[in-house]
């Protein structure tokens, strides 16, 4: 059966990306008379490695794609054996090309299964989804994580450790949790301790699922702790692998506060780079900044304030100058006084190139109207010159009004202005010399006629 469809581009990328098929390939395909593909087909739910209680019905769901026929049956199989066949479909995002298919398989017994569906179009061809292992058990095991330390800790020892692990069974309860490091243990935990909590009635414990141990007289050195938590039915599940360090010296921490994270600088920029930095266990000696892999200085001199939380914090500036347009990745390193280092995380911000100067007149309105004789106060506001402003002149048409030097607020004021139609301009001329000319305002300015006599 050959079939014609006009499809979407990004239904034929999507299509090429699934086959492996060239773009030319495709359109000779799709375009030449040639007969259909299979469809393509994967299972959506469960996931692979999931189990499941005995008893309880297992939903398996499936998407089928076919850019060229409609997908006319999908079949469901545990091994070679047929669960069941779905017939009709629907696609879930209003595309023909996408159509989802589910079954629900009811009192599967006890075992491994791996799953698979296949999806036939209505020219007969067909594809076999990637398999998906479950389970199906009579007791689920726990599950468990570790919660305390953290991935990745470095404490200060010798010294005890408290390792504590969160573990939950969905179907019973934990009898245990034993914890290990590498492969030795440390210790078995059998019940979690009661929290107490005090309200008006009293003190009344909560049960928890956080189990904890103290490890004792840790040496320095790598760890890599787990917890293996087992249930009342005997199931039993390995936590992640957290890593941690005991050493002798703890590094400084290290922020970078200034610039903020995305700022822009126009360039030449000059930019104000400062840390944050602090050692918990002796003091910052120097703090490196880096822009990418180049230093951009070391700093020894700190700066210590108090914020409005009456918290002390420590600070490493540097001032960068002339900095190029650009993308930059800013990191700082601390050094304590006993060697230790520590880094920030990455700071990004850009240089660009700043717009030509420019000046705008922002008073007056365009298209003012006033009464003769008229005082006229004229306002401009300059942007993106380089240099400081020298002079702004203020002009009606090609005849200067005035000149002012102050140009942090640039404002003169036009007095007896005569009745006329006037366009005001402004020019504005930085100490190098470089000038810019605002768009023009124009204002009209009247013969007081007196008061509208049908008002009286």
């Amino acid at each position: 059966m050959k079939t014609w469809t006009f499809i979407k581009e990004a239904a034929l990328t999507a299509l090429l990306a699934t086959t492996g098929l060239s773009l030319a390939e495709g359109l000779e395909d799709g375009f030449g008379g040639h007969t259909n593909g299979p469809p393509a087909v994967r299972i959506v739910t469960p996931q692979d490695g999931q189990a499941y209680l005995v008893g309880h019905d297992i939903r398996i769901c499936a998407v089928a794609f076919n850019y060229t026929d409609l997908v006319a049956q999908v079949e469901f199989f545990a091994g070679t054996n047929l669960l069941g066949v779905a017939t009709n479909h629907a696609s879930p995002w209003g595309e023909a090309f996408e159509q989802f298919a589910c079954f629900t398989w009811s009192n599967a017994a006890a075992g491994a299964y791996v799953l698979t569906v296949r999806a036939t179009d209505l020219a007969g061809l067909n594809t076999t989804s990637p398999p998906v292992d479950i389970t199906v058990v009579t007791n689920l095991p726990p599950l468990v994580r570790i919660v305390r330390p953290h991935n990745g800790a470095d404490i200060l020892g010798p010294t005890n450790i408290m390792i504590c692990a969160s573990a939950f069974d969905p179907d019973g309860t934990v009898a245990s949790v034993t914890f290990y490091e590498g492969s030795t243990p440390l210790g078995v935990v059998t019940s979690a301790p009661p929290v107490l909590v005090t309200n008006d009635d009293g003190v009344f414990p909560i049960r928890q699922s956080l189990y904890c141990l103290t490890w004792s007289n840790v040496p320095p050195g790598n760890y890599v702790l787990t917890a293996v938590a087992t249930d009342n039915g005997g199931a039993s599940a390995t936590s992640s692998a957290v890593d941690i360090a005991v050493v002798t010296n703890l590094p400084p921490r290290v922020r970078i506060v200034s610039p903020e994270y995305g700022a822009r600088f126009l360039a030449p920029a000059t930019v104000h780079v400062c840390a944050e930095a602090n050692d918990p266990d002796g003091s910052v000696t120097s703090v490196q900044f880096f822009s990418g892999m180049t230093s951009l200085g070391v700093v020894t001199n700190s700066e210590t304030v108090t914020n409005f939380e009456g918290e002390v914090e420590t600070f490493f500036c540097l001032t960068w100058s002339n900095v190029p347009p650009a993308a930059y990745t800013l990191t700082t390193v601390a050094m304590d006084n006993g060697g230790a280092s520590g880094t920030s995380g990455p700071v990004h911000f850009s240089v660009v190139v700043p717009p030509p100067p420019s000046v705008r007149i922002v008073f007056p309105e365009n298209g003012e109207k006033l009464f003769a004789p008229a005082t006229i106060p004229i306002a401009a506001v300059t942007r993106y010159f380089t240099n400081p402003i020298a002079n702004v002149r203020f002009l009606s048409g090609t005849n200067t009004s005035g000149v002012v030097t102050n140009t942090w607020w640039p404002t003169f004021v036009w007095k007896n202005v005569p009745p006329g139609a006037y366009s005001l301009s402004a020019i504005a001329t930085d100490k190098a010399g470089i000038s810019a000319t605002s768009a023009p305002v124009n204002v009209t300015v009247v013969t007081n006629s007196g008061p509208d006599p049908s008002l009286w």
